[in-house]
């Protein structure tokens, strides 16, 4: 199964936390604001310490982080032999 970041819930965090924009996070977490940026554009996948200080700059319990950082990746396959189904990736 491989994982994926729920950027939408990433950003109700933002929200929850009071941090309007990258910056306010990369101020907050000592993150680079362009590894920010591609984790909210789903186009990077965190290191373990860029997770870990996401969550502590964003005041998240270990819940809520693993459901934000570790969220299963959904495949879409629409083949005609197979019928439109989805599957764990």
């Amino acid at each position: 199964m491989h994982y994926s970041v729920d950027t939408k819930e990433l950003k109700k965090a933002m929200i929850d936390a009071d941090m309007d924009t990258i910056q306010d996070l990369t101020d907050k977490s000592g993150i680079n604001r362009n590894t920010i940026a591609g984790v909210l554009n789903g186009k990077i996948y965190p290191s373990s310490d860029v997770m870990q200080r996401m969550a502590l700059a964003l005041n998240l319990n270990y819940i809520r982080a693993g459901k934000i950082f570790f969220a299963p990746q959904l495949a879409f396959d629409a083949s005609p032999e197979m019928g439109a189904t989805y599957e764990n990736r």
